[in-house]
């Protein structure tokens, strides 16, 4: 699994807007990213310049070419670009889209919608391909007002979308992200208990601030979100030691744990014996 935008930050040339709550991500084709399990923690405009990429998302596959434009909220995707595949990735939280949305669009009434629907895709025009511009000199060459500059060009590029989109579905869409209802802490637990994911993610991913899902959490679980975790991915361990032929290495990693040592430490502290031995006596 990989996590975007963190895990594209040590390797691509990048700029952060608003300290942490937007990026502008330039990917280039030396240094490719390819997943089947992508968490994407923030909300994402990408920007093909050259090549395509395959996207996947709940059972739907949509190619990107170079020119496309596609908005997809946070979540799970599937992402396999091309060889010659780069693109300006743009990731923003809900704090700039409703940001966007009351300056431009205040009055807009949401009747029906659909809320899972596959990311929106757009073409570009000579106007947003001008902004492109703007936006990779200035993420490649950072200078003064550099961020402020990138942040223009997502709002811009963002205008365009709206005044081309005459069925109002992109507003409907972004109006529904930052109206969102939170999403239930044990089912997002569950779902991701073996994912690495920090605690700051795991309030963003609920709609939640830090101290919000950390408070809920206790009284919820009474115990913390770290402790929950640990728990459950040694209870996880257990269920596949007992029930599956696979390595201990192996049930270690997709329990969640990344080192092996502390897995076998903890495991004994909690069921009196090591995952070896567990293994061998269930097998007795």
């Amino acid at each position: 699994m990989i996590q975007l935008p963190k895990d594209l930050l040590n390797h691509h040339t990048h700029i952060r807007l608003r300290q942490s709550e937007m990026y502008g991500v330039l990917v280039d084709k030396k240094r490719p990213y390819s997943c089947d399990d992508a968490l994407q923690t923030m909300h994402c405009l990408e920007l093909v310049l050259t090549g395509s990429i395959d996207v996947r998302y709940a059972g739907c596959v949509q190619q990107l070419n170079s020119g496309d434009i596609q908005f997809r909220r946070r979540g799970n995707y599937q992402i396999f670009p091309s060889d010659d595949y780069t693109s300006l990735l743009i990731f923003m939280e809900n704090e700039f889209v409703d940001y966007f949305l009351e300056s431009h669009v205040p009055d807009f009434k949401q009747e029906r919608f659909i809320a899972d629907l596959p990311p929106f895709v757009f073409k570009t025009t000579e106007f947003i391909n001008a902004n492109i511009t703007q936006a990779i000199q200035h993420i490649s060459h950072q200078q003064d007002y550099s961020r402020c500059i990138v942040k223009f060009v997502a709002h811009q590029i963002l205008l365009q979308i709206l005044a081309n989109d005459q069925s109002k579905k992109i507003v409907a869409f972004l109006k529904y992200l930052v109206e969102e209802k939170k999403v239930d802490l044990a089912y997002f637990m569950e779902a991701n208990f073996n994912r690495q994911l920090s605690l700051k993610d795991m309030a963003k991913l609920t709609g939640r601030s830090v101290s919000a899902f950390k408070k809920e959490f206790s009284q919820r679980f009474n115990t913390t979100p770290v402790k929950w975790q640990i728990n459950r991915r040694l209870e996880y361990a257990e269920y596949q030691l007992k029930n599956s032929c696979d390595p201990v290495s192996t049930i270690a990693y997709t329990s969640g744990f990344e080192n092996i040592s502390h897995f076998s430490k903890i495991y004994k502290e909690k069921f009196g014996t090591s995952p070896k031995n567990a293994r061998i006596e269930e097998l007795a």
